[in-house]
């Protein structure tokens, strides 16, 4: 079991802020391990700069070597529990801060010199410097000792902290944000692939992902998907190609069979062999109309006025619908409703809504077909209505779209519903009170895709 995030970016978010917090992390250890240990160079530092600012109070006067006292400088010293003392090479004591009276260690003769000095029962340890005086002559030597870990050290330290080290948070969150950003652009191809993977359709002329401003070490795996899809089609468009020839090889041989039928007049088996041979034309023109949506065309949509769509399909169907004993009505405003598309599919489509709405309806059930003013035409029933799973889209897709009317065979609605996505637009299904009720919504926009 993994804990990582399923996202790749949300992954890469995660890393960069790990790697942020890592890096704060070192560079606070860092720079607690260096400011607390007395022999840090901050330590240093800070003992040379205050013993530096005491050296600039000394002068040579009549050949003797004389400290101008800074009260400031010997207070902030003091307060801390700080001492220093002053003394030339004769060990003539300069000045002193109350309670010395020698140096602390002797004089190696460098410019800086450090030592500890430890420290017995509650007194603490003393950390100090000596510094021997530039440019005095006879020479003079300052000794400063602090206890260690006292207040004016620390004190710097916070300074530190409150003056220059918070930059590190903005900063560090400002590369953070800067790394994600860039990290969003370098993902935007794969997000673009994903796009283009989604609206790619089985019957799609252009079902292949851009490799346009691929990064080298995705665009082998879009070049991958790219090779699949065109199996894809090649497999799709020879499944089509099979069912049309099969359905043309069947059309003729039913067509002799429905003579011979019609021939046995007097034969109550020959008509109902004649009913069952009706049924396998209407299997085989289904046949051939999915076959035919399948196909690539090269013809581009036209403008359809769906009123003439309609009434055509009616007047195709009125007679079998009448000699089923069903009453057919159509609805159609005066106002022309304009569609762009394929009108021969939009006529298969429209005639396999109502042959299955005359499969569900009642003895004596009125079939109603409607152009709606929002580009819809629209087909209601008075029989039993749909199962759930054709009602809602996302389970029909996921599923062999069949009706369920008696005696047919299912490939109906599946044909209205790949019509209506080769036009950009849906099949909607709906239950009435009494009833059912398909929907063909056409877009505002249509832009073939060479299907």
């Amino acid at each position: 079991m993994t804990f990582l995030p399923r996202r790749l970016f949300t992954r890469l978010v995660l890393g960069l802020v790990l790697v942020s917090a890592i890096a704060v992390g070192t560079g606070a250890f860092y720079l607690y391990s260096r400011f607390h240990d007395a022999h840090s160079p901050f330590y240093e530092g800070t003992l040379q700069l205050f013993a530096g600012e005491i050296s600039k109070g000394l002068a040579v006067e009549d050949g003797k070597v004389v400290y101008h006292f800074d009260p400031s400088l010997t207070a902030d010293i003091t307060d801390d529990r700080g001492a220093f003392i002053i003394f030339d090479d004769a060990r003539n004591i300069v000045y002193a801060t109350p309670g010395l009276t020698k140096p602390f260690v002797p004089v190696d003769g460098s410019l800086y010199q450090y030592f500890m000095i430890g420290g017995k029962g509650r007194t603490p340890d003393l950390y100090g410097i000596s510094l021997t005086a530039p440019d005095i002559s006879p020479k003079a030597h300052v000794q400063l000792v602090f206890p260690r870990g006292t207040t004016i050290i620390e004190s710097v330290l916070h300074e530190f902290m409150k003056d220059i080290a918070w930059l590190w948070i903005p900063f560090l969150a400002g590369i953070l944000a800067i790394n994600i950003i860039v990290v969003r652009l370098a993902l935007r191809p794969l997000d673009r692939a994903v796009e283009e993977a989604r609206a790619i359709q089985p019957r799609g002329a252009n079902g292949a992902l851009s490799e346009d401003g691929v990064p080298d070490d995705l665009l082998p795996l879009v070049q991958t998907v790219n090779q699949a899809f065109a199996r894809l089609r090649e497999a799709n468009a020879a499944q089509e190609l099979f069912v049309a020839d099969m359905a043309h090889e069947l059309r003729t041989p039913l067509a002799v069979m429905k003579l011979q039928l019609a021939e046995m007049t007097s034969s109550a088996e020959a008509r109902k062999l004649e009913g069952d041979v009706r049924g396998m034309e209407r299997l085989v023109e289904q046949l051939l109309d999915r076959a035919r949506l399948g196909r690539f065309r090269l013809e581009r949509p036209e403008q359809i006025a769906l009123q003439d769509v309609v009434r055509e399909v009616a007047a195709y169907l009125a007679p079998e619908i009448l000699r089923q004993g069903r009453t057919v009505e159509v609805i159609a405003g005066d106002e022309p409703v304009v569609v762009t598309g394929w009108r021969d599919d939009i006529f298969r489509a429209l005639r396999n809504l109502v042959e299955n709405a005359l499969g569900h309806s009642p003895d004596a059930g009125l079939i109603s077909i409607e152009v709606g003013g929002e580009r819809m035409i629209a087909v209601s029933d008075q029989g039993a209505g749909f199962s759930a799973d054709l009602i809602d889209p996302d389970l029909r897709r996921k599923r062999v779209l069949r009706s369920d009317r008696r005696g047919g065979f299912g490939l109906g609605l599946s044909i209205v519903d790949k019509t209506m996505e080769a036009h950009g637009g849906e099949l909607v299904l709906i239950n009435l009170k009494a009833g059912g009720r398909a929907e063909m919504r056409f877009p505002v926009v249509f832009e073939a895709s060479g299907r």
